[in-house]
């Protein structure tokens, strides 16, 4: 009975040794993991930012090209009514 009772205890011991080492290297994965979550969490808020700064400058050529392209229409537009007037102008010119 006591040899017994020392053999439990000592797989006891050793199954305690056993599982304080996998503990051990369970931190030790979740620790590297952890990390790299954690970089990865950098490396998005990075991008993210990088993403604003460039929706900005996106948003600022949107407004440019929005103000070129009404320029460009009323500019069309102009030209349009010069034409129409030359063209009514000519029909009191006498042709040759």
């Amino acid at each position: 009975m006591i040899v017994a009772f020392i053999v439990g205890a000592a797989v006891l011991v050793l199954r305690g040794l056993q599982m304080k080492k996998a503990l051990k290297g369970l931190r030790g994965a979740l620790n590297l993991e952890l990390q790299k979550v954690s970089l990865a969490g950098e490396r998005t808020n990075e991008q993210l930012e990088s993403a604003k700064k460039k929706f900005e400058l996106l948003n600022g050529s949107l407004k440019r090209f929005s103000t070129a392209q009404a320029q460009l229409r009323l500019i069309n537009e102009a030209l349009g009514e010069a034409e129409a007037f030359v063209t009514r102008a000519r029909a009191f010119i006498p042709s040759k």
